[in-house]
């Protein structure tokens, strides 16, 4: 560069920013000058030349290629990083490890020392070269600035005459000082007074007058410049520009990585030493405590050791001594199994045997329990027999419609009275889930009835009103079982009647879930369950406080036979209470139905307005609910009503009025079962129908539909329909083995009414057999139990003598009382063909015989004549007036000749009882067998004196052991004497003849 051209340039930018000005103004005179052939630019070097005019060097210069601006070139250096970054490819990553070797503790640990070793002296090589290139920018920026102090002492007379060759003549020296590659010297409008050295400079040279480069850059710009003022008396001449060569800190950077790495080799060497050394302490005992270890665990030899190391108070020998007593642990605990093992073989041996001995306690327990329970079935079921079916045979007689009522009664409370029987006597079916329930017919509304009409006089002695409220929308059939329904039914309200004092007891029927499923429910006004009684109101043996099992009485077994029923049928049963304020219990079961309801519906002509004067407020519900289901508004009282409104009044309150209502359209009566201001009122035309209390839906539905549509009330409170008619079987031939002389009479009856009249009687089963071989009959009924030989016996010998004769099967029927026990599936084995349980019904003996006979059997065009009479009772100390009233009906139905055979029979049969009684002696299970015939045939003609000692001679003889003594015969022969003298006396019939038999 000659100084013309030095000298003709002109700052484009003076001021502060001289310097970057006066860079770029020494980088485009380059251009101009530059060799034809351009070159990229890969270095640059400055050599000596002969000087120029003026005393300047001549310097070589590599140019870039054409085309580039040299200011935007960068020297070679940068040049060369910038080509090798983008030419040179990353190297391939190394595979991935093929697998994973096993690492032993050793090798962890001396990884972790070169780890540690190589980012400790990592660390300190960064820090050593952060301050080392600190240290080289201080001190090259106080070299370089003392030196340009120098230059501009040594240029400031120059500089202040504006004289060029003293300025380059004090710019001259530069070439002495070692690194420093450039100096010039400007004017104070930053024009170039004189320069020396290169002539090309760096767009990224480091200014080190700005204190805000970083260290780091020095190792990416291989130049740096200071600038000082040229002051001559206190006044800027000029500035001084010094450029130095920085790539000696490469050098000083790589001897501090060279220093460093020594110094990590030797750590890493000695820190493998030291990590070797302590691996091998810590690894071979541990590795000798995992063999161990895994002896232990594949051969189970708890007697082996680990072996501690000399240092047994570091942790490896701790974890050694550890595991020794772990070992220890085991051994000891194996032992105490061992020995726990023998002792516990001989415990439960010891166990077994106790429990063997318990079993066995149990099963005679249960036997003995088992044979109670059938020999009180049939004690209980014996008399029943009399009693049911004589009252069915009453109940479908042709009789006025209170007195068949009071017969229905009779014969529904038994049937009844049979069902709980059987209930409680298998309970323990219940217990194990093998109750079996019924799919028939059955009407809701008529299960009501029975309830309540049950209930009804008991209700009546306790002062409490009773009611059904049966919903329009309840079906007229659904499939069910009407017996286990009734009992729930029945349950509920027992146990309402049981706990209520005053108020009454409300029973409801209403469907749910869309008519899917049908609620029963009865509310009563009692005295409540508290709330922790509830969860467990339906178990068995519970009741609602401790005291009222004295008070109340009950076994607390009813809920809980309900509660098993509901779960049967697959509902649900629930109980909500208030303490004072009574009780609510409910059942919902699935509703299949077989008749859709048929909804009253008031007529319009008909007037809406209905007063319903009762007392009771549980029937004035039921009423009110009816009515309003079928239209009609009632009212509590007449004086809002006007003319034509119905009334619903009690008989007694009628009957004293002595008028009917005050414009009263039509009235119907309410009065209790038996009570004459019902048939007064009737008759005397006050009432136009008559209603039983308590409410009955088979009376109340009639009487609502004639109500509402303006009809008769036909059949309410008048004469009822006809009897349903009973199949006829005049052509069988039926043989009766009994050794109860009442049970023979009462099956003859029985079978009368059926058209049964060719029928034979036994006492025995061997006069049975005898009888089967001479005439052929189309049935047996055959008891169980009877002397010389029992009736399974019997049925045995005629099934041998029919088969080795060759002669028809004839079927043979267990007539027995026997329901539980082995007795009970005697019939089976003997070869029978069915069973009919004592007390039977009609029904059952007209299933017997049409399952005998194969057909059907007849049907009676006309039912047999009623009675109307009634008879004065004997003294009650003597004979029971209800057995003898119930006697003397079936001498009007049947004739005279029914009593005076009954009573033959038991003038007969009786001394020979005693005569029985008295030669067991002190055989008690004799003595027991004599006085319960005896007891049997007393208490169905109703000497019931007599009936109750012999009933204490066989408690002592069954219970106690023990036979009749003198003191208890004495009595018998007067009260058996006494009572067939009065029973003579009430149906005034001659004196007793001689004993009559039964032929076979």
């Amino acid at each position: 560069m000659s100084d013309g051209a030095g000298a003709a340039m002109e700052p484009e930018n003076p001021g502060p920013g001289q310097n970057r000005d006066l860079r770029a103004r020494l980088i485009r005179p380059a251009e101009e000058t530059a060799a034809p052939a351009p070159e990229r630019l890969a270095d640059r070097t400055v050599t000596k030349g002969s000087a120029a005019p003026g005393g300047r060097f001549r310097f070589a210069r590599r140019r870039e290629a054409a085309g580039i601006a040299p200011a935007a070139t960068p020297r070679s250096g940068p040049a060369k990083r910038h080509v090798k970054g983008h030419a040179e490819h990353r190297p391939a990553e190394a595979p991935a490890s093929r697998g994973r070797a096993t690492r032993s503790l050793a090798v962890r640990l001396g990884r972790a020392v070169l780890g540690a070793v190589i980012v400790a002296l990592a660390a300190g090589t960064v820090i050593g070269g952060w301050q080392e290139t600190n240290r080289y920018a201080a001190d090259t920026r106080r070299a370089l600035t003392d030196l340009a102090g120098v230059f501009a002492a040594a240029a400031a007379g120059a500089a202040a005459a504006d004289d060029v060759a003293g300025a380059h003549a004090a710019l001259r020296a530069i070439r002495e000082v070692k690194g420093v590659v450039y100096a010039g010297l400007t004017r104070p409008d930053g024009s170039v007074l004189a320069e020396q050295g290169s002539g090309l400079r760096l767009a990224d040279d480091i200014d080190l007058d700005d204190g805000g480069f970083s260290p780091f850059q020095l190792l990416f710009v291989y130049t740096a410049k200071v600038s000082v003022p040229v002051v001559e008396n206190t006044r800027v001449v000029g500035r001084v520009t010094l450029i130095a060569n920085a790539s000696e800190l490469a050098d000083r950077l790589l001897g501090v990585v060279r220093n460093g790495l020594l110094a990590a080799a030797l750590a890493m060497a000695v820190g493998f030493a030291v990590a070797w050394r302590l691996g091998r302490t810590l690894t071979r005992p541990l590795t000798a405590l995992a063999r161990t270890m895994d002896a232990v665990r594949e051969n189970h030899d708890y007697g082996r050791r680990a072996a501690i190391p000399e240092v047994a108070d570091d942790e490896v020998g701790r974890l050694a001594t550890s595991f020794n007593g772990l070992l220890d642990t085991v051994r000891e605990r194996d032992d105490r199994l061992l020995d726990h093992q023998a002792r516990l073989e001989q415990e439960v041996s010891d166990r077994t045997q106790d429990l063997s001995e318990a079993m066995e306690a149990a099963e005679a327990a249960n036997s003995a329990k088992s044979s109670f329970l059938a020999t009180m079935s049939h004690e209980i079921r014996t008399p029943m027999n009399g009693m049911l079916v004589m009252a069915e045979l009453l109940a479908a007689a042709e009789l006025p419609a209170r007195q068949r009522r009071y017969a229905e009664v009779i014969a529904r409370s038994g049937q009844s009275l049979l069902a709980i029987i059987n209930d409680i006597l298998d309970f323990a079916k219940v217990e194990a889930g093998k109750l079996t329930l019924e799919r028939i017919a059955l009407d809701p509304a008529e299960v009501a009835d029975t309830v309540v009409t049950l209930f009804g006089e008991r209700a009546r002695a306790k002062n409490l009103d009773l009611a059904a409220v049966v919903a329009a929308d309840v079906p007229l059939s659904i499939a069910g079982d009407p017996v286990r329904l009734g009992q729930v039914l029945g349950n509920f309200v027992n146990n309402a009647l049981k706990f209520t004092e005053s108020g009454h007891v409300l029973v409801r029927l209403e469907t749910r879930a869309a008519g899917a499923a049908l609620r029963l429910s009865v509310t009563d006004t009692g005295i409540g369950i508290p709330a922790e009684i509830l969860p467990t109101i339906f178990s068995a043996f519970s009741q609602a406080d401790g005291s009222t099992t004295r008070r109340f009485g009950g076994t607390g077994l009813g809920l809980s036979i309900a509660e098993r029923f509901v779960a049967a049928m697959g509902g649900r049963i629930g109980v909500e209470s208030e303490v004072g304020r009574g009780s609510t219990f409910w059942a919902e079961i699935p509703l299949e139905v077989l008749a859709a309801a048929e909804p009253v519906a008031r007529a319009p002509d008909v007037a809406p307005a209905v007063v319903v004067a009762v007392s009771g407020s549980a029937t004035g519900t039921a009423l009110a609910a009816g009515l309003r289901a079928a239209g009609f508004v009632p009212q509590a009282s007449s004086a809002a009503t006007g003319e034509g409104a119905h009334h619903l009044v009690e008989a007694a309150a009628l009957a004293r009025a002595g008028r009917r209502p005050a414009g009263a359209g039509r009235v119907v009566a309410l009065a209790p079962m038996g009570e004459p201001s019902g048939a007064a009122v009737l008759s005397s035309g006050l009432a136009d129908a008559l209603l039983r209390w308590p409410l009955a839906q088979a009376e109340w539905r009639p009487a609502l539909a004639a109500l509402a549509t303006g009809g008769a009330f036909a059949g309410i409170g008048a004469e009822a329909g006809p009897v349903a008619a009973l199949p006829r079987y005049p052509h069988a031939r039926v043989l009766v083995a009994d050794d109860n002389p009442v049970n023979r009479e009462v099956a003859v009856e029985a079978l009368g009414r059926l058209g049964v009249t060719r029928v034979v009687t036994v006492e025995d089963g061997y006069r049975a057999l005898e009888a089967a071989r001479e005439g052929a009959f189309d049935l047996i009924l055959m008891d169980g139990s009877m002397p010389v030989l029992d009736g399974f016996d019997a049925a045995r010998a005629i099934r041998q003598w029919e088969a080795a004769q060759g002669t028809p099967r004839t079927a043979i029927v267990a007539a027995t009382a026997h329901v539980v026990g082995t007795s009970a599936e005697a019939w089976r084995e003997a070869g029978m063909d069915g069973v009919l349980l004592k007390p039977f019904t009609l029904t059952d003996l007209a299933r017997i015989l049409a399952a005998a006979l194969g057909e059907d059997g007849t049907v009676a065009a006309e039912a047999e004549t009623a009675f109307a009479a009634e008879a004065a009772g004997p003294p009650a100390a003597l004979l029971d007036p209800d057995t003898v009233t119930s006697l003397a009906e079936m001498a009007e139905g049947s004739g005279s000749a029914f009593v005076e055979r009954v009573l033959g029979l038991f003038s007969a049969h009786g001394p020979d009882g005693l005569s029985a009684l008295r030669a067991a002696g002190d055989d008690a299970e004799a003595a027991a067998r004599a006085a319960h015939g005896l007891k049997s045939m007393s208490l169905n003609v109703g000497a019931a004196a007599l009936a109750a000692h012999l009933r204490d001679i066989e408690h002592a003889a069954r219970v106690e052991g023990r036979g009749p003594d003198e003191a208890a015969l004495a009595p018998l022969d007067g009260l058996l004497a006494a009572s067939i003298a009065a029973l003579y006396g009430h149906f005034d019939l001659p004196a007793p003849v001689p004993a009559l038999r039964d032929a076979a």
